[in-house]
């Protein structure tokens, strides 16, 4: 940007002290929650049930960690509903399906018929309004905020802003309208786990050029990026460590946990990994 270092200054005062990102989860798809609840416990992770969405054919089951993070396992409703939208999403129609439907929905529908695992990432924050402001004047696109909502299976209904980028290359930002101590569990019986995972520590983020997206990442959260030998570039956002590698689909691919037992991850766990030393 070529504002003033001054009004650069009160801009990321702004930017960083009032909406106030923080890491708030992955999206972990699955082809159905129930088989997937039972893979997740066998792993020697304590899952609690989430519930039902309103502007997807969704539901969902968390694994909360004692940082405040967690991983979001997600899946269509029904089998009828997963099949059908397989079947658009290989056939000419599919684009302009996804033109016809929410913001929302164009941005999660392809995850859901895409591969199982981690799919997507999630920064918390207040004022997403200010924030998508600021964030088209350095050259992000972005739409909403939106509002959703679940129902949990004991009746309790959430609400929650979602505010949508352009490109899946940035996560997604979420604003609670409601207590978010009702999204996400906190208590230590909800947040302990036999594979002894503590928390979201990493994520690693499929981009087309990893210099462009790079440098769109770093304009975007005022960050410092740091390339890697292996052609990899990390940055430190929100709190996690967001490594960027070139690749096929865009997107979230991996996450890493504190404190996981390095045997309680591998590939039956779609992308969740122990965090190195």
């Amino acid at each position: 940007m070529q504002a003033p270092v001054t009004q650069r200054r009160d801009r990321r005062l702004v930017y960083s002290v009032h909406v106030n990102l923080r890491f708030d989860h992955a999206v972990v798809i699955v082809d159905a929650l129930e088989p997937a609840v039972r893979h997740h416990e066998d792993a020697g992770f304590t899952v609690v049930p989430g519930g039902r969405h309103d502007v997807l054919p969704t539901e969902n089951a968390l694994i909360a960690f004692a940082d405040g993070s967690y991983l979001e396992l997600l899946a269509f409703r029904d089998a009828t509903t997963r099949d059908e939208l397989l079947r658009l999403a290989g056939s000419p129609r599919w684009d302009a399906h996804l033109q016809s439907v929410s913001a929302i929905a164009r941005r999660f529908l392809p995850r859901l018929v895409g591969a199982q695992g981690v799919a997507d990432w999630v920064l918390a924050g207040s004022g997403l309004d200010r924030f998508a402001s600021e964030s088209r004047r350095r050259g992000e696109v972005m739409t909403g905020p939106f509002r959703m909502s679940r129902a949990r299976p004991d009746g309790q209904s959430l609400e929650w802003d979602l505010l949508m980028p352009s490109n899946f290359e940035a996560p997604i930002f979420i604003e609670d309208r409601t207590a978010r101590e009702l999204r996400v569990p906190a208590d230590g019986a909800a947040t302990s786990h036999p594979n002894g995972a503590r928390g979201v520590v990493g994520v690693t983020v499929r981009v087309p050029s990893v210099p462009a997206a790079a440098l769109r990442l770093a304009r975007l959260f005022d960050v410092a990026p740091r390339a890697g030998a292996d052609g990899s570039t990390t940055l430190w956002i929100a709190g996690v460590q967001v490594e960027l590698l070139a690749g096929e689909p865009v997107g979230a691919v991996a996450v890493r946990l504190d404190g996981l037992d390095a045997a309680a991850s591998g590939p039956g766990l779609g992308g969740i990994h122990a965090a190195g030393p």
